[in-house]
């Protein structure tokens, strides 16, 4: 991971969310292409709605700023699973915050999908296509957690609320 980067991460950690906004928002105008650096800045403005007083996500326009990164993210990245899988499982969650909920909720649902499709061999993205969608006793889910297990530990170890957060919700056992 470059260093500027890792420095953006330790902003946030130190909940500097307002530098790290700043800082992400320079690094991603740099290079665009920089799938690293979209992953963690559209991840950022996800996830500061629960961190940040509503006069900073209304000053930076927050929910603009996200739609935007999706769709700069859709167009660059549609075919990179974990562009899919990042996007799909933010925006089950909060389907609103793109816009009507019924449609995001499908598109949600349709991106985790071809994440799943696009990475056949990725335990991590069969379990949650399958907690979705089948009874969580299941055998088939169960299976998947147990093949993601070591998975989420090792992809999900750093720094950050990106990690963190994927390290939290990923990690079923």
């Amino acid at each position: 991971m470059q260093k500027e980067l890792i420095k953006i991460i330790e902003l946030e950690n130190s909940n500097d969310f307002e530098l790290a906004f700043k800082e992400y928002h320079n690094l991603y105008n740099q290079d665009k292409s920089d799938f690293e650096v979209w992953k963690y800045y559209y991840f950022f403005l996800w996830i500061i709605i629960e961190n940040m007083p509503n006069d900073f996500i209304e000053k930076i326009k927050r929910e603009e700023r996200l739609k935007e990164m999706f769709s700069d993210g859709n167009s660059k990245f549609s075919n990179n699973p974990e562009f899919n899988f990042i996007v799909g499982y933010t925006m089950s969650i909060f389907p609103y915050e793109f816009g009507d909920f019924d449609e995001y909720e499908k598109k949600a649902k349709e991106l985790l999908e071809k994440a799943k499709n696009l990475d056949q061999n990725n335990p991590i993205y069969k379990m949650v296509c399958l907690s979705s969608s089948i009874d969580d006793n299941s055998e088939e889910y169960l299976i998947a957690v147990a093949e993601s297990a070591q998975i989420v530990k090792e992809k999900y170890n750093g720094i950050g609320l990106y990690d963190d957060y994927f390290k939290q919700v990923l990690y079923r056992i």
